[in-house]
């Protein structure tokens, strides 16, 4: 039976209530199918986050969560990653590990009355309708040489070069005491889901040659052996959580590069760190066997890096996911705008928000988690209030018909507004930037060698109408010109989107006299006439309240979000 207190009864129901008062943010909890995920990781190793600094004080201890809970709303952020076993220990009475020294200075001692930050952290959140999962680091022993190594870790455990001890993953008991861990969790806590770092097989020297000796698996290299360890320990976290209770989420956070394309052509274009030969975590391999829920791979570099650009691991994650049920979440460092000095490419918050845009353009990506809550500074917490908020544009109720569909592709990263707030959605649209739309909502990429003769390398849209071109998407207006500038009609439109719906398959047997309904059907030109037929018989484009089409009406903003969000809904 899980932990339901009384005082979690009140709150839940005071939540029933406040949700009818509040137009900022909703109280439900993320649905871990389709929702963003919009998480941040709350560190409790050394009191990065919880606490700032070990004590027994309850009061403080409470006051503490209550301030990461309110940051954590108010940055329209909507799952913890709460750390609540940073090493061999825990933040909540447990009959298995100890207390953790970082929670209240004390090895082995609890707070006062027992207080229980696990517990009180899931009331917080869920209140206010944030989702909490609990992070565990599954095989670091001590942070430190002179630390105590409990006994349940001797014999299982093997020092590294750092200094650090650290569970054997060879051991098959140590994996039987991380999944005890787990269970012991999930059986007494309402925690939405269980959550691993990046810790498997450390980067410091070790020495695990006789576990390798005296149980080898049938394996003879070793590293394969360590890689299918930590396999087998993901496999079966996930079958004991599912077990349990099914809507339990199974998320793992690793390094951002699987493994580097010059040692592996199935990786990224990429020099750094490899989790596949360096820490044995073939995580690749679990999003393509849906061994985990939620993927999140800590992409902590800025766009144009020389070891690891931004875009580039973004890709190649993003390539990943597809076809598996596998969520992908995007880690961004916070923490590197947050210590960035002036003239850094982290300095301010543009990196950052650009990243969010990228990855909301990727329909692949299911969210991101910001690394982590204290480097939340003010300005990083507006940047985040300003992309997260369901107010994100001032002039919406001109167009209230089409205000979901541009607040949910401006969360996708895929539409912009303007510097003053306004997203002026009368405003025409011309050729470039409505192919540029359905170039970037198709998540596809092509190579080409030539682009219409007005298509300018200078320009913004050179790329995306390059590619629209190369898929067959865009075609010219005659000598291989585009006219990119000019203002796109009705017509015009229903001729590029049908163009990309054709390419995908999604065009099926349709009334081709359809536009004959339009009371201006005959303005229709030819070459239109099949592509509005199709478009209105599947509900993407209408015609007006007077019975008219209006072939050759300019396209708005507001008009245009709304097709691509009917558009992006086929795909």
């Amino acid at each position: 039976m899980k932990k339901i207190s009384i005082t979690r009864c009140i709150i839940l129901i005071l939540a029933t209530i406040i949700v009818f008062q509040s137009s900022y943010f909703p109280l439900n909890r993320v649905n871990a199918d389709s929702d963003e995920i919009r998480g941040v990781w709350v560190a409790t190793v050394l009191g990065l986050d919880y606490p700032k600094e070990a004590t027994k004080n309850e009061f403080l201890l409470k006051s503490r969560i209550d301030d990461i809970v309110n940051k954590t709303f108010d940055c329209g952020l909507n799952t913890i990653y709460f750390q609540v076993r940073p090493s061999c220990d825990a933040l909540y009475p447990s009959e298995i590990f100890p207390w953790s020294v970082y929670l209240t200075g004390e090895y082995g001692i609890a707070p006062e009355n027992n207080f229980d930050p696990l517990e009180y952290i899931i009331e917080k959140a869920h209140a206010k309708g944030i989702s909490l999962h609990a992070w565990i680091n599954p095989y670091r022993v001590t942070m430190y040489e002179s630390d105590t190594v409990p006994e349940f870790a001797k014999g299982i455990s093997f020092k590294g070069g750092d200094g650090k001890t650290y569970l054997d993953p060879g051991k098959d008991e140590s994996k039987e005491l991380v999944i005890k861990g787990i269970e012991e969790i999930i059986r007494n806590y309402d925690v939405d889901g269980i959550h691993l770092d990046d810790y498997f097989y450390p980067s410091c020297s070790y020495d695990d040659t006789a576990t390798f000796n005296e149980n080898p698996k049938g394996f003879s290299d070793i590293a394969d052996w360590r890689r299918d360890n930590i396999t087998s320990l993901i496999s079966d976290i996930k079958t004991t959580i599912k077990d349990y209770d099914s809507s339990i989420i199974f998320s793992v956070s690793p390094a951002g590069i699987w493994d580097n394309k010059k040692n592996n052509p199935l990786g990224s274009n990429t020099s750094g760190h490899s989790t596949y030969s360096q820490s044995y975590a073939d995580t690749r391999l679990w999003v393509k066997k849906n061994l985990v829920d939620v993927i999140i791979p800590q992409i902590y570099w800025e766009n144009g890096n020389s070891a690891a650009d931004f875009k580039t691991v973004l890709d190649w994650w993003s390539d990943v996911q597809s076809g598996t049920k596998t969520r992908l979440v995007i880690g961004l460092g916070a923490y590197r705008a947050d210590e960035a000095k002036s003239g850094s490419v982290w300095y301010g918050t543009n990196e950052l928000s650009k990243q969010i845009v990228q990855l909301r353009a990727k329909k692949q990506v299911s969210g991101y988690s910001i690394y982590r809550l204290e480097s939340i500074n003010p300005g990083l917490k507006d940047m985040l209030v300003s992309k997260n908020s369901s107010q994100i544009f001032t002039d919406l109720d001109n167009q209230p018909w089409a205000k979901q569909s541009i607040e949910n592709l401006y969360k996708k990263g895929i539409i912009n507004g303007y510097d003053d707030g306004t997203f002026k959605g009368a405003g025409k649209i011309t050729r470039a930037d409505f192919t540029v739309l359905l170039t970037r909502v198709s998540g596809k990429n092509a190579e080409f060698t030539d682009n219409f003769s007005d298509v300018l390398p200078t320009k913004y849209y050179y790329k995306e109408i390059g590619i629209a071109k190369a898929l067959g998407l865009a075609g010219g207006v005659g000598d291989n010109n585009f006219m990119p500038e000019s203002n796109i009609t009705r017509q015009d439109m229903a001729v590029l989107v049908y163009r990309f719906l054709n390419s995908e398959g999604l065009i099926d047997n349709f009334n081709t006299a359809n536009y004959e309904e339009f009371t201006d059907g005959e303005e229709i030109r030819d070459y239109a006439r099949n592509p509005v037929s199709a478009l209105t018989e599947m509900k993407i484009l209408k015609g007006y309240e007077d019975g008219s089409f209006q072939p050759y009406g300019l396209v708005t903003r507001a008009e245009t979000a709304v097709v691509i969000e009917r558009l992006s809904a086929l795909l």
